[in-house]
């Protein structure tokens, strides 16, 4: 069948090589639709359902469905929006002619596909494997499960991480990490990932770089700086002992000292890391560690008064996540942000400013609604405690 993704930032959605872009409430209607495709709906349960709250007439459905006919007409044949004499209006994919396609079985392109995945999530660039993904008709290849699952948490595809019928476990991972990038829980977040260790019920890289990356950090932000800086020199020692294997974790670790050495206010400390992960950045200058290393640099910046320096070192670590197209990274740098600025310093513009990118974040995404589900379900993941 013809899977649509869709991009509630833009409003835009995709299928194969094409995008279409929409307005607000038409995207909304669209993404109703898909989501209960094949199911017939009048017009008073589209009103309900699309706007709530709102009282247009029964002619606002018609004209909207009118303009998405228009603007469907790229995919015609595969996308149908119809109408259903007497009753409303139906949504309905048809499935493509199920021919053999020689590339989708060879085992050398299925590799080749994996690696250049693997490449692009390394360098941080998930819209050019959104882009694969969408081809993947047209090229003749096949999109595995991890890689299909990062791309729903890049693009913070929060619904359908809670209501999607994937087994459970398979998904922990990736709510973890929405939690902890999402909401300011220090305890919380270290009781998951230290339960999630201690039962050893993720696959093993997800296990290794939940233990050895992600919980780094935590501990100092529950006051025990000395525990984290511990387990700082302990990930390195595994890094090395990997001879070049985990490699890539280094920059990882290097940005969770130099945050955790400005947690406990160790200037010095802070600017060592720094230099240190500038001189990395050259030989790995991937989106992802740009924008979570210039957060920090702008943090640092600030604690030394150098406040003009500071902005531009977050705003680039602002545009850097936004053209990662990583919405976790986006989130965790404004919250972090906010944090940091009410807690540690004060300057009411820039508090102003990252507060406005907060609020647009979670009008589009719900961040606020969606805490107490994800925390639920990770809770009946883990079992009692």
């Amino acid at each position: 069948m013809p899977r649509l993704e869709f991009e509630p930032h833009d409003y835009s959605v995709s299928f194969q090589a094409e995008k279409i872009n929409l307005l607000a409430k038409e995207y909304a209607l669209l993404l109703f639709l898909y989501q209960n495709r094949g199911q017939v709906f009048t017009r008073e349960q589209l009103l309900d359902q699309v706007w709530p709250m709102e009282y247009p007439g029964e002619r606002t459905v018609d004209d909207h469905v009118y303009r998405l006919r228009k603007k469907l007409k790229l995919w015609s044949g595969m996308v149908q929006l119809s109408t259903v004499r007497g009753l409303g209006y139906s949504l309905t994919l048809q499935a493509t002619k199920d021919m053999s396609i020689p590339s989708l079985t060879d085992s050398g392109v299925k590799k080749q596909v994996g690696e250049l995945l693997d490449t692009y999530l390394r360098l941080g660039q998930s819209q050019s494997m959104l882009a694969l993904v969408n081809q993947q008709e047209l090229l003749g290849v096949s999109i595995d499960s991890m890689h299909y699952m990062f791309l729903r948490f890049v693009r913070a595809d929060l619904d359908w991480f809670l209501e999607s019928d994937r087994g459970d476990r398979d998904k922990l991972y990736w709510l973890l990490n929405f939690y902890c990038a999402f909401y300011i829980e220090p305890e919380k977040c270290l009781d998951f990932y230290e339960r999630t260790i201690e039962l050893e019920i993720l696959p093993f890289e997800q296990h290794r770089e939940l233990k050895i990356l992600n919980i780094l950090g935590l501990y100092a932000s529950n006051g025990r700086v000395e525990e984290d800086l511990r387990r700082v020199q302990e990930a390195y020692q595994v890094v090395e002992r990997a001879s070049g294997e985990l490699e890539i974790f280094k920059i990882h670790i290097a940005i969770s000292e130099m945050q955790i050495h400005l947690l406990a206010g160790h200037i010095a400390e802070a600017e060592r890391c720094s230099l240190q992960i500038e001189e990395m950045l050259v030989q790995t200058p991937y989106l992802r560690e740009i924008g979570a290393y210039h957060s920090m640099k702008g943090r640092l910046l600030l604690l030394q008064d150098r406040r003009q320096e500071a902005v531009s070192a977050l705003e680039y670590a602002l545009k850097a996540s936004e053209t990662a197209h990583n919405v976790p990274l986006l989130v965790r740098l404004i919250v972090g942000m906010l944090h940091f600025l009410q807690t540690a310093y004060t300057d009411t513009k820039l508090l102003a400013m990252f507060q406005a990118r907060y609020n647009e974040l979670e009008r589009t995404y719900k961040l606020a609604a969606h805490k107490q589900p994800i925390e639920q379900m990770i809770e009946r993941i883990l079992g009692p405690v």
